[in-house]
């Protein structure tokens, strides 16, 4: 039985208060999934155009950064 057979098996013999509670929790569930893929997908981005800017511009040493940052 795969987890999906598994899931609908123990829906079958839950009470309709707990399903709405497992429903909002599936929803919950799918709304993270697509705001993580949204947030490592910017981070993707991010990291393509520090690369590009890398290239075009140079780098600098850590310290430099470091310093640059306040850190």
């Amino acid at each position: 039985m795969n987890t999906k057979d598994l899931i609908l098996q123990e829906l079958e013999e839950t009470s309709e208060p707990l399903l709405n509670e497992i429903l909002d929790f599936v929803r919950f569930l799918k709304i993270k999934q697509t705001q993580e893929a949204t947030e490592n997908q910017q981070d993707l981005d991010d990291s393509h155009q520090a690369l590009i800017e890398a290239q075009e511009k140079g780098t600098i040493s850590l310290e430099a950064f470091k310093t640059e940052l306040g850190l």
